[in-house]
C-alpha cells in the first residue's frame, strides 16, 4: 500500500512538474512575442523606411534617436529583406532547368552594359546573384574581408548588415547589388547572375 502512495505521488509531482514546464514556456513564449511587437512598434517600421531609403545596418545604429542593438538591426533588416523578395534562400526556379552560360569581357562597363540589359529583359524581380557569404562561418569572414580590397566602405557595410545563412543565398539584382556584384564577380569565380524568366546563369569573366 505505502509503496502504492509513493508511486502516486511520485505521478502527482511529475505533472505538477510538467504542468509547472509548460506555464514557463507559455510565459517566455508570450513575453518574447510581446517583446517583439513592441520593438516592432518602436523601432522595425523605422528600421524599414530607412533599408527603404538605402541606408545600411551601420547607417541606421546612428540615425536612430534611441539605442537599438547592431545585431537587433540586423535580424530586422535581413527579415524585411527576406519578406519583399529582395533576399531568397532558394531562387523561384528548379536549378536543373538552368542554362549555364560563361561570357569573357573586355572591361566593368561591357559587364555592366551587357547585365543591365538582362535585367531589362527578365526584370528585376527575376534577376539575381548568388551570395555564399554564409555557407561556412569562417570563410565567410575571409570571404568579406577580401572584398575590401575592391569595395567601397558603403558597400561593405551593406553587405555585413545582412545575416547570411549557411547556405548559399541570393540577393536581387537592384542597382545597388549589380553594381556590387560586377565587382564581386570579376574578382571572384564565386558569384554569379541568375535570371529565372530566361532559365539563364550568366558566368562573367574579365580578360586581362
Amino acid at each position: 500500500m505505502e509503496h502504492l502512495n509513493n508511486k502516486l505521488i511520485m505521478k502527482n509531482n511529475e505533472e505538477k512538474n510538467c504542468f509547472i514546464e509548460n506555464e514557463i514556456k507559455s510565459q517566455r513564449y508570450f513575453q518574447n512575442a510581446l517583446s517583439d511587437f513592441t520593438f516592432d512598434a518602436a523601432s522595425g517600421q523605422a528600421i524599414r523606411h530607412l533599408v527603404n531609403t538605402g541606408y545600411t545596418a551601420e547607417q541606421i545604429l546612428h540615425q536612430l534617436d534611441y539605442p537599438v542593438p547592431m545585431t537587433k538591426i540586423r535580424q530586422t533588416i535581413t527579415k524585411y529583406l527576406l519578406e519583399n523578395g529582395t533576399l531568397r534562400k532558394e531562387l523561384p526556379v528548379v536549378q536543373k532547368h538552368l542554362q549555364h552560360m560563361y561570357y569573357d569581357f573586355m572591361n566593368e562597363s561591357s559587364i555592366f552594359s551587357f547585365l543591365s540589359k538582362q535585367i531589362e529583359q527578365d526584370e528585376e524581380v527575376n534577376s539575381y546573384i548568388s551570395c555564399p557569404f554564409g555557407i561556412n562561418t569562417t570563410d565567410a569572414e575571409s570571404l568579406l574581408s577580401k572584398m575590401t580590397l575592391f569595395l567601397t566602405k558603403r558597400e561593405m557595410e551593406y553587405l555585413s548588415g545582412i545575416i547570411w545563412e549557411p547556405q548559399i543565398m541570393y540577393h536581387r539584382l537592384n542597382r545597388r547589388m549589380l553594381e556590387i556584384g560586377i565587382q564581386l564577380a570579376i574578382n571572384s569565380d564565386l558569384f554569379s547572375f541568375y535570371f529565372t524568366k530566361s532559365c539563364e546563369v550568366i558566368h562573367a569573366n574579365m580578360i586581362l
